[in-house]
């Protein structure tokens, strides 16, 4: 099983509510709608600036 990491994220009330509907509308939890932004994101990024290396990350001193 792949390791879990949980991190916090602020975000104004808007923008949660937002994410709320629209991640209803796609049949998605909250989590799950997050997710799915967050790797299609990096789909995209990679597509355009090549593939992300994962071992040079630099993790926060908290993780």
């Amino acid at each position: 099983m792949k390791n879990k990491v949980t991190f916090e994220v602020r975000i104004d009330e808007e923008l949660y509510k937002k994410l709320l509907v629209a991640s209803a509308a796609e049949g998605r939890s909250l989590n799950n709608q997050m997710l799915h932004l967050i790797r299609s994101n990096l789909a995209y990024f990679e597509r355009t600036h090549g593939k992300i290396d994962p071992s040079k990350a630099v993790l926060p001193e908290d993780a």
